[in-house]
């Protein structure tokens, strides 16, 4: 029996070309016939397996074939896993099927290379030398799959399904990732059921625009796509980052004959990319030659408005709606926007205490009085939706009240007062006499006793 050739050091030495930038191709294509001969020993193949790594580097223009036969080499080796070069390989396949679609399948690639060899590594995002995040592999891995299970009509597996649940809680500033959520239900044929998810989603985050604009991509009813587009653009986020959605709500707009209204939108975008510099797209100048002899509206405030009850009505009509008062408010900074201060309105909603961020972006005007009453919904504790309360007040914690005023003076000299068993403290008695009738709204406070919060 021959015995095997020590062929370490000239698989080294080609690595270390690879590093350098010198060419391998020859060194490559010599390596993989005495494997495919049966002529390298075990212990070579790792370093076989990183000279094919450094091949497929160097051919990403080459054709699909070639690449593909370079990674179908690696899964023979059939290497210890999970490892780095394992790892790697997956990258250049992921980069593969990014850059050549329909001739390479990443979901038959992933069977033979295991979701159970994903390492923690795979899933830590990339920092560039200037502080720049990239996508980590996971990412990437994910972008490229859900591409593939649209394109083919295909069912994702139950592994790619793990991976993509825990990827929304491991980058859940990634605006892409409830989409590819979205997708894999897609894919299983649970449409509805995509739909509640995008649901649960807006009740959750409702200033992520990105959010309205992909449940808008699922519905079908013209109406309703305009409504959750209409709270896409009003969501408050930088008009840069909302061209392609102005875009698709003009589109829709014409088809609905409301011509000016989607001028509007069309000028925001033109507006927005020239003064960035932009190139508008060939889309845009189609579009906006349509509507060349078409004013633009001085405002799209009032569609907004009238689609606002639709896009309501869709996202939040299963969940209740209750009785509250606005009982304080406040400002603190705006973290997200250096300089600028953020509005916190509390409110008693029964016996708990909810808060409200922003309340502008739910079209609430700047400043309102303690004692406003609201009609809300909550989601896990949070106000999802609100609009101002109209109608008689039936709560068992709120009171109308009435009654003649004894002013009084606590240990520190400030007035009070208790009237009809309810107090009244000193920021309400600023310019009330003594004995004068007063008229208030009372709420019962959490050691039962009344407390008022407004005089009506």
């Amino acid at each position: 029996m021959s015995e095997f050739i020590d062929y370490s050091p000239e698989l080294k030495a080609a690595i270390a070309h690879a590093k350098a930038g010198q060419n391998i191709t020859a060194a490559y294509q010599k390596f993989t016939q005495l494997f495919d001969e049966g002529k390298l020993e075990v212990r070579q193949r790792n370093d076989y397996g990183w000279l094919i790594y450094y091949a497929l580097k160097q051919a990403r223009n080459a054709d699909a074939l070639r690449r593909k036969q370079m990674l179908n080499n690696y899964l023979k080796l059939q290497l210890p896993k999970p490892s780095m070069l394992h790892s790697l390989i997956l990258s250049e396949a992921v980069t593969l099927e990014k850059n050549i679609p329909l001739e390479f399948r990443i979901r038959d690639f992933m069977r033979l290379w295991g979701w159970e060899c994903l390492r923690e590594d795979d899933w830590t995002p990339f920092v560039t030398d200037d502080g720049k995040t990239m996508s980590s592999l996971v990412e990437k891995l994910i972008s490229v799959y859900v591409k593939e299970l649209k394109t083919d009509g295909v069912v994702a597996c139950p592994e790619f399904c793990q991976v993509v649940d825990a990827a929304l809680v491991r980058y859940p500033k990634n605006q892409y990732m409830p989409k590819y959520k979205a997708t894999v239900l897609l894919s299983q044929g649970k449409r509805a059921e995509a739909l509640d998810y995008y649901k649960v989603m807006i009740m959750q985050s409702p200033a992520k625009q990105y959010l309205w604009e992909q449940a808008a991509e699922l519905v079908d009813n013209m109406d309703t796509k305009i409504a959750l587009l209409c709270k896409a653009v009003t969501c408050g986020a930088d008009e840069e980052f909302i061209g392609k959605i102005r875009m698709s709500l003009a589109h829709l707009l014409v088809a609905k004959g409301l011509r000016n209204n989607a001028k509007y939108e069309l000028e925001k975008y033109r507006i927005t990319y020239e003064s960035k510099k932009y190139h508008l797209k060939a889309e845009f100048q189609q579009a906006y030659n349509q509507l060349a002899d078409v004013a633009a509206a001085e405002s799209n405030d009032a569609v907004y408005a009238e689609y606002f009850a639709k896009a309501d009505e869709f996202i939040y009509s299963a969940l209740p709606t209750e009785l509250a008062v606005k009982v304080n408010e406040k400002q603190c900074d705006d973290h997200k926007h250096p300089g600028r201060k953020l509005d916190i309105w509390y409110f008693k909603v029964g016996q708990s205490t909810r808060q409200l961020r922003k309340p502008s972006k739910f079209g609430l005007p700047k400043r309102m009085a303690n004692g406003a009453t609201f009609d809300v919904k909550l989601h896990e504790g949070k106000i999802v939706w609100i609009k101002q309360h109209v109608g008689p007040i039936t709560a068992s914690w709120i009171k109308v009240l009435s009654g003649e005023v004894t002013l009084r003076t606590d240990r520190n000299g400030k007035p009070y007062a208790i009237v009809a068993d309810s107090y009244i403290g000193a920021n309400l008695l600023q310019h009330i006499s003594n004995g004068q009738t007063i008229k208030f709204l009372a709420l019962k406070q959490d050691d039962g006793r009344w407390g008022a919060i407004s005089l009506l």
